[in-house]
């Protein structure tokens, strides 16, 4: 009886052996999975860092603000009274092949009652007729473009605009064909609205940037920039 329980325990012992052999092979074999996917990917973004496929949503929307607003020569108090009106301002950035779009949404009346408050002319309208004033030149603007998907919805005050640009990978440049544009108010160029511009772009530390490095009319230089960060969360492909 104790030689046949003898037996029985040391069965069960060399059984229970394979399982935790078969186990440990098998945590291997995963682990091992799982570093040849990290060293994959190490090595895809070596070879590749400004690789910028993919959704990005814009970061440091002021900074970029700022500089297009200076442009235009402003004073303190007028940037002050502007820069409230976009304190919710965001861009998307979508990049798909040969493509980049830079898209947004955004309320126009925070900015056409800023800009009622600094009117030289106020005294001639009301505020409701200066807001539905420059409705009305929203919608004109965004009827002027060709190339862009742009609109003014003049009863919910939303302007709607989605420049699409070409990317040239090996200059690590993209291109919009109708300039870049905040309303019909503010370019990202020192030339004239609508006229095309180019962006150099580059990935610094997770951070998208496309800068364009220009000269003003006195000869002064003058960067527009744009910066943008991964949407989290996105579908690999």
């Amino acid at each position: 009886m104790i030689r046949q329980t003898k037996k029985l325990f040391l069965g069960l012992f060399s059984l229970a052996t394979v399982f935790v052999i078969a186990g440990c092979g098998q945590n291997q074999a995963s682990d091992q999975n799982a570093n040849n996917a990290q060293q994959a990917q190490s090595k895809q973004e070596q070879k590749d860092p400004n690789n910028i496929a993919g959704e990005w949503e814009s970061v440091y929307e002021i900074d970029s603000l700022q500089k297009a607003f200076f442009i235009k020569g402003m004073k303190s108090y007028t940037y002050a009274k502007f820069i409230e009106a976009f304190k919710d301002f965001k861009m998307k950035l979508k990049v798909d092949g040969d493509y980049a779009t830079i898209s947004y949404k955004e309320d126009v009346e925070p900015f056409a009652k800023a800009f009622y408050s600094i009117a030289k002319d106020k005294d001639k309208y009301t505020e409701d007729e200066f807001v539905k004033m420059l409705f009305g030149a929203q919608t004109e603007f965004a009827s002027t473009f060709k190339k862009y998907t742009v609109s003014m919805d003049e009863k919910t005050g939303i302007y709607s605009y989605a420049a699409k640009g070409t990317i040239d990978e090996q200059e690590k440049k993209v291109t919009f064909p109708e300039g870049f544009t905040i309303f019909n108010s503010f370019q990202y160029s020192v030339d004239e609205r609508q006229t095309p511009v180019t962006f150099n772009y580059e990935i610094k530390d997770g951070i998208l940037y496309l800068y364009d490095d220009a000269r003003n009319e006195d000869g002064l230089p003058v960067r527009f920039e744009l910066r943008f960060k991964p949407v989290q969360n996105q579908e690999k492909k």
